[in-house]
């Protein structure tokens, strides 16, 4: 079958709506941009959404619960911390914008859309987004006449003192915890593509290495907990979907042994020695110890806490205090029971499970892997809401096919 081309303006598009800049000129435009132009194009095709699956149904109604929640907790404790109302609103934001891109892509592949034409234009942004990084690092002077535009999203005044932070950036800003998930997912779907990938959309297999290889690049300078994850999944992966035998395990291997023979000569280029020397320990642990273990690890262990009864039952009604995360814990799983107790904590992983298990239907491996992902990504970091805004997001691509191609050609028979 033929291979389908990909489309620039759909990638623009992607990138800039996903991962948009905020003019310092005037940020109220940019948001206006970000948000108006997605909500006035779904507003303009109502029709598309009007009828939704029960499982969209379902997922929709847990989200207004947790927006609720996050309104009602700070106002019964009495703490007047609604910060968390940012975090469940996120996904009712990101959403309008996941589906617009959704939107696009069936006006662009029609009947060939699916939820593999979305997984891969997801970790091809992904791709660009590191390619973006390297021209930043490498090109000063673009860096600095980029920030002189734009704003920094996520603001790398401190932490480009930190050790380790040299690749770290991007078009946005500081680049971290959020992109190294991002990027460990990509790398899941492009396997997926890769080894899986359904007939009636086909992508040419060496652009697809060319996107995973820059997305593993990116686990390398966001996040080394995405690094050790996307290793793991990695090799899984290939074994079950690829069926690796012999020979295919030596020449897995084989590429493998001269990519990290490559990364390693560069311990001694002044740019490259700090990045990787903090990139490299949790493999070095690995080969040395047989653990990935690594400072940042061990303070999430450290994180993780048992709380008081009390606040299991019916939560704090705090997300952050005095400045920082509340009780000094980064761990998802603690942050969501000190925040609204043992009912919203449930709530929130109900409805991200409910929205992963969704991915079963088109392959059950595939929705372990994410499964697996979420649980490690949610134990370091607060991340639930990301997976609920992406899933949901791509149950649409089917719905949306489904409802524009059937409502047509029911016209057409009636004619």
């Amino acid at each position: 079958m033929k291979k389908e081309k990909t489309s620039i303006v759909i990638a623009f598009l992607f990138c800039s709506f996903m991962y948009p800049v905020i003019f310092k000129f005037s940020s109220a435009l940019s948001y206006a941009y970000v948000y108006g132009i997605p909500f006035v194009y779904l507003l303009l095709n109502y029709k598309l959404f009007n009828r939704l699956t029960k499982m969209q149904s379902n997922l929709i109604i847990c989200t207004i619960m947790l927006v609720f929640f996050s309104f009602l907790y700070p106002i019964i404790h009495g703490t007047g911390d609604f910060s968390y109302v940012k975090i469940s609103t996120f996904i009712f934001r990101k959403l309008v914008v996941y589906i617009f891109l959704i939107s696009l892509l069936v006006k662009k592949y029609k009947e060939r859309a699916n939820i593999e034409c979305f997984m891969y234009y997801y970790a091809l942004t992904h791709a660009i987004y590191v390619i973006g990084t390297l021209l930043l690092v490498f090109i000063p002077s673009l860096k600095t006449f980029w920030f002189s535009v734009f704003e920094e999203v996520v603001s790398s005044e401190m932490l480009s003192e930190s050790f380790g932070y040299t690749f770290r950036i991007g078009w946005q800003g500081f680049s971290g915890y959020r992109l190294t998930l991002h990027c460990t997912l990509s790398c899941i779907f492009l396997l997926y593509l890769f080894y899986v990938g359904k007939r009636n959309f086909q992508i040419n297999k060496k652009i697809l290495l060319i996107c995973y290889i820059l997305c593993v690049l990116g686990n390398m300078f966001y996040g080394r907990s995405g690094l050790v994850l996307t290793i793991i999944t990695s090799v899984v992966a290939s074994f079950v979907w690829g069926k690796m035998g012999i020979a295919k395990l030596v020449k897995f291997s084989f590429f493998v042994y001269i990519f990290i023979v490559c990364i390693s000569c560069l311990q001694d280029v002044p740019i490259f020695s700090e990045w990787y020397d903090w990139m490299s320990q949790p493999i070095l642990n690995f080969l040395t110890t047989g653990n990935f273990g690594n400072a940042s690890l061990e303070r999430t262990h450290e994180m993780v806490f048992m709380p008081e009864w009390n606040t299991i039952l019916f939560g704090d009604g705090y997300f952050v205090y005095d400045g920082s995360y509340y009780k000094n814990t980064d761990s998802g799983i603690i942050r969501n029971i000190l925040f609204w107790g043992i009912v919203g904590w449930i709530l929130s992983y109900v409805t991200t499970l409910y929205s992963i298990v969704s991915v079963k239907r088109k392959d059950k491996f595939l929705c372990l892997l994410i499964l697996f992902v979420f649980a490690a990504f949610e134990y370091k970091g607060d991340v639930y809401y990301e997976f609920i805004v992406l899933f949901l997001s791509a149950s649409f691509v089917d719905s949306i096919v489904g409802r524009l191609y059937a409502d047509r050609n029911a016209n057409l028979e009636v004619k």
